[in-house]
């Protein structure tokens, strides 16, 4: 990047609420960024603390919004609807950019001609950091320890309907890519289903990738995901499922609705699980065994990888402790 014309405007926009206690780090590593051309929008979804005061200590640094408490999507469009930059950076209040996260990061996007990149972070357990690992992405292919690994339009659309693969704060996205913004009735993962949304809706949809890491992400009790947990955490994410298939049944192929699917009665049947450890019968069982009855083979290959799945994450605690 050589001349002002590579330097594009990027807007951060970090939704917030009731989050003083650390925003403070958040904002700082906003400002750091050796990349200057950028603008900051804090969207106050409500808070009660003393998160304006806060703010204010920032001055004329940082656009700060303030509206009623109506959820983390509804804060984030708030901010996009504010946003001048052709690139929009969101940044969680209780994340933290390196100070080269911007310069290198566009400085990819910029050169490979993309419509999102996201990059490596270390999470942060306790007051112990650990790099987050990624898995070979297909057979042929492995993610470099270094540069910018650009994806296959169908290897990116498999892994992303596995999971989510981009946090919000390590997510970089081009603005005229994004079609309507972040999804309201989302309960939690409101970054997948605009991911899910960008693929779905372009089919040149052109998504990078660097091992290196960038940034950091906290999880405490107070993040949208983390905080819920159990039957609630369960519950919600079955509604979000069903959310993906109502919107983009229509885009999607067979076996990928079947894969939706199975994970609506792979979350059935944890929520089926915890309740019985409580000693609660509910309607959710009733629906559960009318989905086996429906769909048998689903449900035992839900089954068979429900199980699969524990024995790995706790094999992965277990090399996570170790190190």
């Amino acid at each position: 990047m050589n001349t002002i014309t590579d330097f594009p405007l990027v807007s951060i926009v970090i939704p917030t609420y009731n989050r003083s206690y650390c925003l403070h780090a958040t904002i700082e590593s906003a400002i750091n960024q050796t990349y200057q051309n950028t603008e900051i929008i804090i969207v106050d979804d409500g808070s009660t603390d003393d998160t304006k005061n806060l703010v204010s200590m920032f001055g004329n640094r940082i656009a700060y919004i303030q509206k009623s408490h109506t959820g983390q999507a509804d804060t984030r469009n708030v901010g996009l609807q504010h946003a001048n930059g052709e690139i929009i950076a969101p940044l969680d209040s209780d994340d933290i950019w390196h100070d080269t996260y911007l310069e290198r990061s566009i400085e990819y996007m910029l050169e490979n001609k993309l419509d999102l990149f996201f990059s490596n972070w270390e999470l942060r357990v306790s007051d112990t950091y650990h790099t987050n690992v990624f898995p070979n992405l297909s057979k042929n292919s492995t993610i470099p320890n270094k540069g910018c690994y650009i994806f296959d339009y169908a290897e990116f659309r498999k892994f992303l309907l596995i999971d989510a693969l981009a946090p919000s704060s390590g997510l970089i996205v081009k603005r005229s890519s994004i079609s309507f913004g972040w999804n309201s009735h989302v309960n939690i993962g409101d970054d997948w289903f605009l991911q899910l949304e960008m693929v779905f809706k372009n089919l040149n949809c052109k998504v990078g990738f660097t091992q290196e890491v960038f940034w950091r992400k906290k999880r405490d009790t107070t993040n949208i995901c983390d905080g819920r947990k159990g039957i609630t955490f369960r519950k919600l994410h079955i509604r979000d499922l069903n959310l993906i298939v109502n919107e983009f049944s229509s885009l999607m192929t067979k076996h990928e609705l079947e894969m939706i699917d199975l994970k609506i009665i792979q979350n059935k049947i944890l929520v089926m699980y915890l309740q019985l450890l409580k000693g609660n019968i509910s309607v959710e069982m009733k629906q559960l065994f009318l989905y086996i009855i429906k769909k048998p083979s689903l449900f035992f290959i839900a089954f068979k990888k429900g199980i699969q799945k524990e024995i790995s994450r706790k094999n992965y605690q277990f090399t996570f402790s170790k190190n």
